[in-house]
């Protein structure tokens, strides 16, 4: 397949330039930015070494989908079928959009502020559809960008294609491992971090604390859950921790999650990790046969309010590896950013239970990514865009909670967000088990790509 990008293998060199927000968020930093839910702080912006469209790109067309003071961009999620929950994270970042739009628009770093205008197309998670939305953004609608797209196989359908045409997909609603392949893929720039990163965290904390753990495996059969199932087996080894038995699911199939559940349940084990998204990610917390009571442990997509209500009582207790405030949570209440988001996000259009539910936070937060890369760019520029998102140092986004460091790295280290706690369900909110701990740089080795 011809691939007409050329990644420059100079690296990245970075100037420095600064940010700052309309609010501040309580820290131990000496530094005199601002935090915002909506902004950043301290970054650097890449001078264009990482991506050079001159070199790596036929027919460039940088400015595609910028017409005057408006900046066009696109969006594919599943509004229907089983995943249909995540429609939430595009409710997300339409409210920020709308609520930027109120005030003027988004700041670029060409000291120009922008309103955006995002269209949204329905894939139902199948990633037989994505493609045909994906050209129709690009080709029909003349899109600067995709931004939060879901779902991790939607997003390889469609990655060769974005790569081709030198089209940025920013804010990537997956932690996949294959988004660490910058240098393949160099328009592509995740908004989750990596699940091996994830995984990792599960890992080091069950050492701690049950050394001796055996765990029951519900993964997603596609590279999803393949990235949790390879990663655990990787950080397992050398350990006395063992994977007693696995169960895969296929989320298209259409095959009820319970069969996987109560297969696992009656191995022996005492951990049971869940990882698969949507829907049938509560429904298999749901369906815990109440004579199984293992230390539970969810992927960070499932770790919302949203998502916790359908597993009902049974939800109480389970594990997460945590990176973001939570917007539902009591002891977050007065974080500066969730304070921001709730007022802002009802500007933008979201109700109570929206704001509260907890998905469309991640939405607010892959929107503000997406907003801090124009205000890093020098110029309102594709290729510019995406140089400053691989150069992050010290930054800040959404909500990311406090004390997790984001910085980027060309290739050498694409993840935005390689931090999280462990935290406990307890009622409405989360119990700290375990507080942050970042791993700057080490995802790709995590998801053994390096």
């Amino acid at each position: 397949m011809k691939q007409p990008w050329k990644v420059a293998a100079a690296g990245v060199l970075a100037v420095s330039i600064a940010i700052s927000g309309c609010s501040s968020r309580d820290d131990s930093s000496d530094k005199t930015d601002d935090t915002t839910a909506d902004g950043g702080k301290g970054t650097q912006a890449a001078s264009g070494n990482f991506i050079n469209p001159d070199e790596d790109c036929t027919n460039y067309n940088g400015t595609a989908g910028v017409e005057g003071n408006t900046i066009k961009i696109g969006t594919i999620r599943p509004e229907t079928g089983p995943y249909s929950i995540y429609d939430n994270v595009t409710k997300g970042m339409d409210a920020y959009f709308k609520a930027k739009n109120a005030s003027g628009g988004i700041e670029a770093g060409d000291g120009k502020k922008y309103q955006i205008e995002l269209i949204k197309k329905n894939d139902e998670y199948d990633p037989a559809k994505t493609p045909a939305l994906a050209k129709e953004l690009v080709e029909k609608e003349g899109v600067f960008a995709l931004v939060g797209d879901i779902g991790t196989e939607p997003n390889k359908a469609i990655r060769d294609y974005m790569n081709e045409n030198c089209v940025p997909n920013i804010g990537l609603a997956t932690g996949s491992s294959e988004w660490g392949k910058a240098n393949e893929y160099p328009w592509y720039f995740a908004g989750l971090p990596a699940y091996a990163t994830e995984a990792h965290a599960w890992a080091e904390y069950l050492k701690k604390e049950t050394p001796e753990a055996k765990v029951a495996l519900l993964y997603q059969d596609d590279d999803f859950g393949q990235a949790y199932k390879s990663s655990l087996e990787r950080n397992f080894e050398g350990s006395d921790i063992k994977i007693v038995a696995s169960e895969g699911f296929n989320p298209l199939a259409g095959t009820p999650v319970e069969g996987p559940v109560t297969a696992l349940s009656q191995k022996g084990a005492d951990v049971f990790i869940i990882g698969i998204g949507g829907t049938p990610c509560p429904t298999a917390i749901s369906k815990m046969p109440d004579s199984w009571t293992p230390m539970t442990f969810i992927s960070v997509t499932c770790g919302s309010k949203l998502a916790l209500t359908l597993a009902g009582a049974k939800s109480e207790g389970v594990y997460m590896a945590q990176a973001t405030y939570d917007p539902a949570d009591p002891a977050d209440a007065e974080v500066p950013a969730i304070k921001e988001f709730k007022e802002q996000a009802k500007i933008g259009g979201l109700d109570d239970a929206s704001i509260e539910g907890g998905i469309s936070a991640t939405g607010w937060g892959f929107a503000a990514l997406f907003a801090l890369g124009l205000k890093e760019a020098k110029t309102v520029d594709r290729a510019a865009v995406m140089n400053a998102l691989f150069a992050l140092k010290d930054a800040q986004f959404g909500m990311i909670r406090d004390g997790i460091t984001i910085n980027t790295d060309g290739a050498k280290d694409p993840w935005a967000v390689e931090g999280f706690r462990i935290a406990q369900r307890k009622g409405d909110g989360w119990e700290e088990k375990s507080p942050v701990q970042n791993w700057e740089g080490k995802s790709n080795e995590f998801a053994g790509l390096n």
